[in-house]
């Protein structure tokens, strides 16, 4: 697969960042939170199979800023254990890194991630297969650009690589209906999307604009490439109705081109076209907090295909006291083969009450239900039930200037 390396913006951000030291904000940091639980349906399969399992994810933070520049970096690892189902143990390795950097008109920004995950951890918004522990190493990397033309108009461009490839970890038990239908021949992908667009405050309250976004998505596998390209044209905008109420969202027309190469000299191609939008709505409260987000996109996934994704999410957290509060977060989503030649169709939904306990500044205990459940056209419906605790705690560690 071909590789593409953007070092030249990246160089020149972190340079001018060097330049710059003079009055200079240190953070080092760290946060130590264990998550202790119970699933009776861990891989969420119709052959059930449960147990108790211990989550750690240990991350050091550091960050530097001053008046016109920012850098934070984030790694950590995230290790798994499980009681009953010692094949699943795992230790992912991840980091991410953000940066800016601001003049009078213009900001630079700079951000990347790289992370190992167990397939199943990312099935939700990729193939849907809970079953398989085949390791995901996911790679990102994200520059963007925005000209402030005048006191109400700017300009803005942003580029973002990614890239996932599948293999290692222990493969999905065959023998389970359930992994007959999914399979474990994934496809390496990379995406590559460009988006341009140009926004003005049309008063203190309303924003708005219009966007293009061209991207290409490949992928590989033992058996078939894929090409799949696609633009979208889009308006946005972004509403403050009050102080504690703010909307923003965006709806654009799609057009899709794909290709299938067959190894053995098959070549099927396809064009499709639709819509994509998504809604955003928050309200923050003296006692609640509530995210609503409805959308439609276009999401590469391991099967070599592109999905069509509509998703509908809602979270609230209220306060009952000074230290204690209740949340809910919920998920609903569909998914769908954006082309006619291949055939996805799923249905997704979670729901996960919990009561989080703060007992000092640094210090909290989080107790947690979750229900998942996952349908298709050719599974029927599989759920789990978890139980959960999790202990919080995020060390401010030490911040010095210079």
């Amino acid at each position: 697969m071909k590789k593409r390396v953007m070092i030249p913006l990246a160089t020149a951000i972190l340079a001018s960042q060097a330049s710059n030291v003079v009055g200079a904000e240190y953070v080092l940091g760290a946060n130590f939170s264990p998550t202790f639980s119970y699933d009776d349906n861990v891989q969420l399969r119709e052959d059930e199979e449960g147990s108790f399992s211990t989550e750690i994810r240990p991350t050091l933070s550091f960050s530097r800023s001053e008046q016109n520049s920012q850098f934070s970096v984030r790694a950590g690892l995230n290790v798994e254990r499980y009681a009953s189902l010692s094949r699943l143990d795992r230790e992912d390795p991840f980091a991410n890194f953000s940066s800016g950097f601001n003049t009078e008109r213009s900001t630079f920004g700079l951000s990347g991630n790289y992370s190992e995950n167990a397939q199943r951890d990312i099935a939700e918004e990729d193939t849907g297969n809970f079953a398989s522990n085949t390791t995901v190493t996911s790679k990102s990397l994200t520059p963007s650009y925005q000209y402030q033309l005048t006191e109400k108009d700017s300009v803005y461009a942003s580029l973002n690589y990614s890239e996932r490839t599948y293999g290692g970890g222990t493969e999905s038990d065959f023998s389970d209906p359930n992994n007959l239908i999914f399979g474990d021949n994934f496809s390496d992908n990379e995406t590559t999307s460009l988006t341009t667009g140009w926004q003005r405050s049309f008063t203190e309250r309303f924003t708005g604009g219009v966007a293009i976004t061209y991207a290409q998505y490949e992928a590989e596998s033992d058996i078939r490439e894929t090409e799949y390209d696609t633009f979208n044209y889009a308006l946005t905008s972004s509403y403050i109705l009050s102080e504690k109420w703010s909307l923003s969202g965006q709806i654009g027309y799609r057009t899709l081109e794909n290709e299938i190469r067959q190894f053995g000299g098959q070549r099927l191609t396809d064009e499709s076209s639709g819509t994509l939008f998504s809604l955003s709505s928050n309200y923050s409260g003296e006692t609640n907090d509530v995210s609503f987000s409805l959308g439609r996109s276009l999401n590469p996934s391991g099967e070599g295909v592109v999905n069509e994704q509509d998703r509908i999410a809602v979270n609230w957290n209220r306060d009952l006291t000074e230290t204690l509060s209740f949340g809910l977060s919920t998920t609903y989503q569909e998914t769908q083969t954006a082309d006619s030649i291949n055939n996805t169709d799923r249905k997704y939904f979670s729901i996960a009450p919990s009561v989080n306990w703060r007992l000092q500044e640094n210090l909290s205990l989080k107790f947690g239900y979750r229900y998942r459940q996952q349908k298709g056209s050719d599974f029927d419906a599989v759920d789990s039930n978890m139980v959960f605790l999790t202990v919080g705690y995020d060390w401010d560690g030490w911040r010095f200037s210079r």
